[in-house]
């Protein structure tokens, strides 16, 4: 399993971190995960088939995370793929995906799909977060391989539970000092000592925020 970083910075992107985005890859196929602004083109840059897209994974659906959603949709139509994209996310999806199709005009194909889902050696579980009232915590697993996902989330047994003995966590570090709804390095380096994920990377960076644990960077791949 391959997975490259398109955006590891929060909300407010630097020159340096691009807002959310991530990349899945495995032998049957590919993912998207928490498209923002740009993503779709960054995953092509990076070398994505657009053909192997399988699925584009949410988290929750604040803009910094979903906004790249109705251009992709756009995109398969003028790239003629025909089969349906599965869009998996918490309750609110259709209704987001309806109102992109209102103001854009119809897309291609689009399976609208909610936690837990499973398809082609891929499956995706949900607990419950800290964050807004839709948002969840994602162990995705495909190849062998378990990748726990933070989304946006304060500490909680939601975020524990999808972390605990992971592949590779990827935790969200928004703010320096604990912030309502975001995790702090300090929180990150507790919530790794009780789970103990095998490899973690700290993502959705915030401009000041200064942690010790490893840290994504935009374009950086990591192969599980």
């Amino acid at each position: 399993m391959l997975i490259t970083i398109l955006g590891s910075g929060t909300a407010r992107a630097t020159a340096r971190r691009a807002s959310a985005g991530y990349l899945v890859e495995w032998k049957e196929g590919a993912l998207l995960l928490d498209p923002s602004a740009g993503t779709y083109t960054r995953a092509l840059k990076a070398g994505l088939d657009p053909k192997r897209l399988v699925a584009v994974v949410l988290s929750h659906l604040h803009a910094d995370h979903t906004a790249d959603l109705p251009g992709l949709l756009w995109a398969r139509r003028q790239e003629k793929l025909e089969a349906a994209l599965a869009i998996v996310g918490p309750p609110g999806t259709a209704d987001l995906v309806s109102r992109a199709r209102d103001l854009y005009g119809d897309h291609t194909p689009a399976r609208i799909c909610t936690f837990p889902w499973s398809e082609l050696a891929l499956s995706v579980e949900a607990f419950p977060a800290r964050h807004s009232e839709d948002a969840a915590c994602l162990r995705i697993r495909a190849a062998g391989k378990t990748i726990a996902f933070s989304g946006d989330t304060a500490d909680c047994v939601g975020l524990r539970a999808a972390c605990t003995g992971a592949d590779l966590a990827l935790l969200e570090c928004t703010a320096q000092e604990p912030r309502e709804g975001h995790l702090s390095p300090a929180e990150c380096e507790r919530i790794v000592a009780a789970t103990r994920p095998k490899r973690v990377l700290l993502t959705h960076i915030g401009p000041d925020v200064r942690p010790a644990l490893p840290c994504a960077e935009d374009g950086l791949v990591v192969s599980l």
